[in-house]
């Protein structure tokens, strides 16, 4: 599958457009803000646009949602733990941030081990609990997206209502970690890296 990064939004989200070349079905993770440029990826490469994926239910990842479900019908999938937060001003921090939280609703609840297709395509995912207690992963060919628990050479915050320290550090150890070293690490912000890389040189975790 292709990947597209859109860093959108003034905390830089990545948001990331992933499709089968072949049937055009895809997914979009994170819509963090900036419909537009999510819609003007969609349309230049002829997407049909099956679900909404989110890693987590942070406003910073979640401000073009309505938008982008209104146009596409697309189903919104999210971590059992975060399927409240989604609509929560306070739990998804849009109180915090000056936002709104959005009107639309989980139609996937997604637990650790759960699949879904895209063309002939699988991809599967990883709960990762401690960024927030419903943070997930998405694993597709070799690549994973880590949402804002893994960074490169860094994790995600554990400051937040549902966050918690030694979760998230047993999330990457014990699941990112397990992953092959070559896998590529699509993070919710800043750059990409691998698996290899982060377990060799990533100081936050022990």
């Amino acid at each position: 599958m292709k990947i597209k990064r859109l860093v959108l939004g003034v905390l830089g989200t990545n948001c990331y457009i992933v499709y089968d070349e072949e049937s055009k079905e895809a997914f979009v993770v994170d819509p963090a803000d900036s419909y537009t440029q999510i819609k003007s990826v969609i349309d230049s490469l002829g997407l049909q646009v099956k679900y909404v994926i989110l890693t987590h239910a942070h406003s910073d990842h979640i401000g073009a949602l309505d938008e982008l479900v209104s146009d596409t019908a697309a189903m919104v999938c999210i971590g059992s733990g975060d399927a409240e937060a989604l609509n929560d001003g306070e739990l998804s921090l849009c109180d915090y941030l000056g936002s709104y939280p959005p009107k639309s609703k989980a139609d996937v609840i997604i637990n650790d081990g759960d699949s879904l297709m895209i063309g002939q395509n699988t991809i599967r995912f990883i709960t990762t609990p401690g960024h927030t207690k419903g943070s997930i992963a998405i694993v597709f060919d070799d690549a994973v997206i880590s949402g804002d628990t893994l960074f490169f050479e860094s994790i995600g915050r554990t400051d937040f209502a549902t966050s918690d320290t030694r979760a998230i550090i047993d999330s990457i150890k014990n699941k990112l970690y397990a992953l092959p070293r070559d896998t590529k690490v699509y993070p919710g912000h800043g750059e990409a890296t691998s698996i290899g890389h982060e377990t060799d040189n990533n100081p936050f975790v022990w």
